[in-house]
């Protein structure tokens, strides 16, 4: 079945709908809560019918796909509406991370909505989730959630977590997710006189390629999971802006940062002690050589890293909320993460 297969299209004939059922094979909690279930090219994808203010004698069926590439530009466009700072880079990267895990929801072929996704194991992870505004209030955003879910248990995820903004926790709490702690985003005008040289500080050093496979074991003892996959592409992007702590040849830390659409952005930070931590954020600041500003997103458990904040003249822009849904028991070790890799991935 080919998605112009599937009817849709205006239609007034209710039967026609209700001939639309959940097969056999759709993951067994959406058997049971959505009769609005449909398969096409074997994925399983969720449609719902709406009525839309403009054509209110009318339905449109909402058909909730896999993201593919010619959406980036849409999804870039839909998060610049929103001023949440990404560039068509950053949602192309994010897209790459995991395809299967990301998702576009449309009506009669015009995307309204997405939400995108990525499985660390037995920790997953959700972000980027946009309903257009014309087309909120419609559960297309719960359906797009439900359908990430899903996907997300099918790939061994236990503990799913997400960063909310306030207006989104309702939604989040009524699909069973649950508050854990506060995201705080931290913002500083970076000057020129800046400058770090790190070649002064013998525990500081520049990152290698050979080294993310080191740096993966030692971050999966603070995320929970291993990211090798995100963290090789971030390096990838932006090498001269990721460097290590060690203490001869024991790692102590990381940081990797990036431009993005209007500043840069630091993270994952992740160091076992607050002093080595201070000397990578240090040297990254030295090595971005430009007047911009720089931000990144740190928990609020995390009191070294608040602290260090007020020290070097962070100022706070804003506040969001960690959320998890099923395990807890997959957390890692949030003390020692100074900031997260981003909203989008954790």
């Amino acid at each position: 079945m080919s998605n112009c297969d599937m009817c849709l299209g205006d239609t007034n004939d209710m039967s026609a709908r209700a001939s639309f059922r959940c097969p056999d094979s759709a993951p067994r909690d959406l058997r049971k809560k959505s009769k609005r279930f449909i398969v096409a090219n074997g994925t399983p994808f969720i449609f719902s019918a709406v009525e839309l203010p403009e054509t209110r004698h009318l339905v449109r069926l909402v058909l909730i796909r896999t993201l593919v590439e010619r959406d980036i530009d849409y999804v870039t466009e839909s998060v610049n509406a929103e001023k949440w700072g990404y560039d068509r880079r950053d949602i192309e990267r994010c897209w790459r991370y995991e395809p299967d895990g990301c998702f576009v929801a449309e009506i009669d072929n015009i995307p309204i909505g997405h939400v995108f996704s990525i499985c660390y194991g037995k920790i997953g992870w959700i972000g980027l989730l946009r309903v257009d505004p014309e087309h909120r209030r419609r559960r297309i955003g719960r359906d797009l959630m439900r359908v990430t879910l899903n996907y997300q248990q099918g790939a061994g995820a236990e503990a799913i977590r997400l960063v909310a903004r306030d207006e989104a926790v309702p939604l989040y709490l009524s699909l069973g997710f649950r508050e854990e702690f506060e995201v705080i985003r931290f913002s500083r005008q970076i000057r020129r006189a800046d400058s770090v040289n790190v070649d002064k500080q013998a525990w500081i050093s520049q990152m290698r390629q050979k080294d993310i496979e080191d740096l993966a074991k030692f971050d999966c003892k603070y995320f929970g999971a291993s990211r090798v996959c995100v963290l090789r592409s971030l390096y990838k992007d932006e090498p001269r802006l990721c460097f290590l702590a060690r203490e001869g040849t024991r790692l102590l830390g990381y940081v990797m940062a990036r431009r993005i659409r209007d500043a840069y952005y630091a993270g994952p930070w992740v160091c076992e002690n607050p002093e080595r931590a201070e000397d990578l954020l240090c040297a990254c600041i030295g090595a971005v050589s430009e007047e911009t500003e720089l931000r990144l997103d740190m928990g609020s458990l995390n009191e070294n890293g608040t602290g260090l904040m007020r020290k070097l003249g962070f100022h706070v822009m804003g506040t969001t909320i960690s959320m998890v849904w099923g395990e807890r028991k997959h957390g890692g070790n949030s003390a020692g993460i100074y900031g997260i890799g981003g909203r989008e991935k954790g």
